[in-house]
């Protein structure tokens, strides 16, 4: 029997898990202990937490993206896309958490009635529109740039900057809809469960712009063929996935819910 020795030694994955757990860590201790504590303290720490994960994701999805290029065959294809769908799985069942949650506070509220007096839920009409609009154009460009990079055309990067750009116009329009809001984080189970899918849908969107980042770099340096798309397809699966998610928020909150 042959055996077979794995020896990864990069170590993104612990620092990814480290990150995180010092994420949560941190959110808990801001919710626990904001009135006992200097906020700026707990402020530093996940400003620190977030910024090694972002290093750490990008590093290692070069990384993979190596691999993925020069080492790629069959059976290492289906596992990466394997791997891939089973995460895209998990994050599925924990945006449902937030939509069931929601659901769930507007059909039986706590007052008897939706919205409560402390909760003016935004209108779909706007902002929300606006990042429709950008979102669905940002995935039809990245097609595109797929589409473009199988026939070796050089309106691949082009495409791919444009999605960049349209991901960077979305945050920004989140960043003003949210400083334009009425209600905050503490304004009741609604508010808390708006800020809580729409915030971790758009750090999806960072995490996903970032990865694009990484795409369009190793495109720049010709590192893509047309025969080895494999950790650029992957990351257009992920946008996909952040685009449909944020239909159903659309849908679901700003639509229903308003």
């Amino acid at each position: 029997m042959k055996k077979l020795l794995f020896n990864y030694d990069n170590p993104w994955a612990p620092l990814n898990c480290f990150a995180v757990f010092n994420m949560t860590v941190t959110v808990i201790a801001i919710l626990k202990l904001a009135n006992s504590t200097p906020h700026s303290i707990f402020s530093w720490h996940l400003y620190f937490s977030m910024m090694t994960l972002m290093i750490s994701m990008i590093m290692w999805f070069r990384d993979c993206s190596r691999e993925t290029i020069t080492h790629s065959n069959d059976s290492m294809t289906h596992n990466s896309k394997m791997a891939m769908l089973l995460f895209l799985l998990s994050e599925a069942f924990f945006f449902l958490s937030f939509f069931w949650m929601f659901t769930s506070t507007v059909l039986v509220p706590e007052l008897s009635f939706w919205p409560p007096s402390n909760l003016s839920m935004p209108s779909f009409i706007g902002a929300p529109s606006l990042n429709t609009i950008l979102l669905v154009a940002s995935s039809a460009t990245v097609t595109l740039s797929h589409y473009e990079k199988d026939l070796s055309n050089s309106f691949s990067l082009v495409w791919l900057i444009t999605t960049l750009i349209l991901s960077s116009l979305f945050l920004t329009v989140q960043y003003i809809e949210y400083q334009s809001l009425p209600f905050n984080f503490t304004s009741g189970v609604g508010g808390s469960i708006f800020f809580m899918a729409t915030g971790f849908h758009g750090s999806h969107v960072m995490l996903g712009s970032l990865i694009l980042i990484a795409c369009s770099i190793l495109m720049y340096k010709n590192f893509y063929t047309s025969n080895s798309l494999l950790s650029y397809e992957l990351a257009i699966w992920y946008w996909h996935f952040v685009d449909a998610i944020w239909l159903m928020l659309y849908t679901i909150f700003y639509c229903w819910g308003h």
